[in-house]
């Protein structure tokens, strides 16, 4: 007898179709169960997609996609839809190499209509999606599912300001589960929940449209009368969804986003109205699995877990992730320092700053998904006397570029940047991919950066940039691991501006290593060393400012040099350094190791850098050709 009855007989949503009403908690039961036996083996986003699968169902259900149109905001909640949509039989290879990504991939499915992975997109694509349609005359459906934390994005906003102008059909589902990957902040967040506690608006609607209904005759006649009195009692009270409203949207909600009978019930009445909709549903991340409802926040992202209790693998209690290293040395430093200040947009969590903001909540500047604000926010904060320090994603950094020249590189404010994730991010695939950053950072006026290569490199430089007010300044560091036994607090070593770190001396190759791909260098060095070749080791330590005389100094004694550079090819760090060089030692440079500018797919980073033939022994491998 099969685990999954209801769920079996579903390869596309054709077959959901076919299936009577009543019968669809049935389907998200199987739905639900499949998702937690098979995460429980593989890992992978988790708490998010057990929040909608109720939602996901119906959607489906309802409208006939791929025809119609479904667009997710930020993606990682899209398991359901996948299982749905014919790859069932491959969710096992989630967030693996060369199998399903962890969010919307057009290459994977015409039912993924966008690569999603950063948060507020969505409506500003189904509008498109909409306006396109009206312009050609076709018909379909356009719907889009966006989170409470995405919908206080400033793109969002800017999308419904323009959606409920020019006011196609289209419906926006907004849904809340109180929070996006940890609580949610900021007023809109107080606003949803304000809506949610209050239902007096609600309750009257209801009650007075009932009461209409038993009026002989005149009924019908008093309906304009009774548009006109919703309206005013909509202003007169509590006005749940007046803010959307007032941006041109016809808001119902907010309803159980786990009852799937009502959910369908609701998505084919709004689907008759005209013009742009939001419906407001009510769901739970982690819902149906006990320990994920408990701690959503916990089991937002998975590795394979025991079923019965939920306890994960035990991870070895000497390796701390460089996130919350960043996060321990901000402590430190803090209890001495008062004036400094940590932003983060939305990732408390992620960029390791949860104990952080336990002990120093007034030093602590959540900002939502906000990273443009959060940017220039920053190098306000540096005028009012205090030490900002920016922790960010390096692939959410790019969110906030204009806000990176003009409010702070052109202004030659002192923020401190902390970028975390730079560099191959792994399973979360191209959307996350931190190749971009040193090229868009060494280009800009008054930028100062530091590529460190090791743990104790971040919590050097973190004590280093307290103090740095020449210009703002960044270090970038890859989702790793450091040795707790081999780390040094409290005493941290100093740093010297614009040093470089030679680590041995050949008259053969200068390897200039920037960041963490030092270890693969090192390992180089080791293999050619063993071949004959002499070997110049650099771990760079500085890119910005850039040691000339020393680094020329060390290309004028070798015969050939390469650069090892873990980004996009031409946006990294070597089109900077080639540009400082020395002209006429360029003819040495066998080549720059880095990424080709194309996406590059999910996968851990170790077969990421072998199959671009970054790994130390393809490296080492098309150095000795040249010699």
């Amino acid at each position: 007898m099969s685990l999954y009855p209801f769920l079996d007989r579903i390869q596309t949503p054709a077959d959901l179709r076919k299936f009577e009403t009543s019968q669809l908690p049935e389907v998200c039961k199987d739905l639900r169960e499949f998702i937690i036996d098979t995460l429980a083996g593989v890992g992978g986003h988790f708490a998010s997609n057990l929040g909608v699968i109720e939602l996901t169902v119906a959607l489906h259900y309802i409208l006939n996609t791929p025809v119609d149109r479904l667009i997710w905001d930020v993606g990682h909640q899209t398991y359901p839809h996948k299982i749905l949509t014919g790859r069932k039989d491959q969710l096992t290879s989630v967030r693996k190499w060369g199998g399903l990504s962890g969010f919307p991939k057009r290459e994977e499915s015409p039912y993924d209509l966008y690569n999603t992975g950063h948060a507020g997109t969505s409506i500003s694509q189904a509008l498109g999606e909409a306006c396109a349609r009206d312009l050609v005359n076709n018909d379909y459906k356009v719907v889009a599912v966006i989170g409470d934390a995405s919908i206080a994005t400033g793109m969002a906003l800017e999308a419904m300001n323009h959606g409920g102008h020019v006011k196609p059909d289209m419906l926006v589902i907004l849904n809340d589960n109180y929070m996006s990957i940890s609580k949610n902040v900021g007023s809109i967040s107080n606003y949803l929940n304000n809506i949610i506690s209050s239902q007096i608006y609600n309750k009257w609607k209801t009650l007075f449209y009932n009461f209409l209904k038993w009026i002989p005759l005149v009924g019908p006649a008093l309906q304009s009368v009774a548009q006109n009195m919703e309206s005013s009692m909509k202003h007169f009270m509590l006005r749940p969804g007046g803010l959307f409203e007032d941006l041109g949207f016809t808001y119902f909600g907010p309803i159980d986003g786990h009852d799937v009978i009502r959910v369908v019930q609701m998505l084919r009445n709004v689907s008759k109205i005209k013009g742009p909709v939001l419906l407001h549903v009510l769901t739970q991340k982690g819902k149906g699995y006990k320990p994920a409802e408990a701690d959503p926040i916990k089991y937002h992202g998975v590795t394979p877990f025991n079923k019965q209790d939920g306890k994960m693998a035990t991870a070895d209690s000497n390796k701390i992730g460089l996130s919350k290293i960043v996060g321990k040395t901000l402590i430190d430093m803090t209890e001495k320092n008062p004036t400094i200040a940590v932003i983060t947009p939305a990732m408390i969590e992620g960029s390791g700053l949860r104990d952080y903001q336990e002990k120093f909540p007034k030093n602590t500047f959540d900002v939502g998904i906000a990273e443009q604000h959060s940017v220039a926010f920053a190098g306000a904060m540096t005028n009012g006397g205090t030490i900002p320090f920016m922790c960010i994603y390096s692939t959410f950094l790019t969110r906030g570029m204009d806000q990176l020249v003009e409010d702070v590189s052109l202004m030659n404010l002192p923020v401190r940047f902390v970028i975390d994730r730079a560099g191959i991010v792994g399973p979360d695939g191209e959307t996350h991919q931190g190749l971009s950053d040193l090229g868009y950072l060494a280009g800009l006026p008054n930028m100062d950066i530091i590529v460190p290569s090791s743990a104790q490199d971040i919590i050097d430089s973190l004590h280093f940039m307290e103090n740095y007010t020449d210009a703002p300044i960044a270090i970038r560091f890859p989702k790793e691991n450091g040795d707790l036994r081999e780390l040094k607090f409290e005493t941290p070593n100093p740093i010297t501006k614009g040093s470089t770190r030679v680590l041995s001396k050949g008259e053969d190759l200068l390897l200039l290593s920037i960041g963490f791909m030092f270890p693969i260098a090192k390992e180089v060095s080791s293999l050619l060393e063993k071949d004959g070749v002499k070997v110049t080791l650099v771990d760079l330590f500085w890119l910005r400012p850039f040691d000339k005389a020393t680094i020329e100094s060390l290309l004028a004694g070798v015969k050939k040099f390469a650069i090892l550079d873990e980004s996009y090819i031409h946006a990294g760090g070597s089109g900077y350094l080639l540009n400082e060089i020395n002209p006429i030692y360029l003819s040495k440079l066998i080549k720059t190791f880095a990424l080709p500018p194309e996406p590059i797919h999910h996968g851990e980073r170790n077969q990421i850098l072998e199959h671009y033939h970054l790994d130390a022994n393809s490296i080492a491998k098309t150095i000795k050709q040249n010699f």
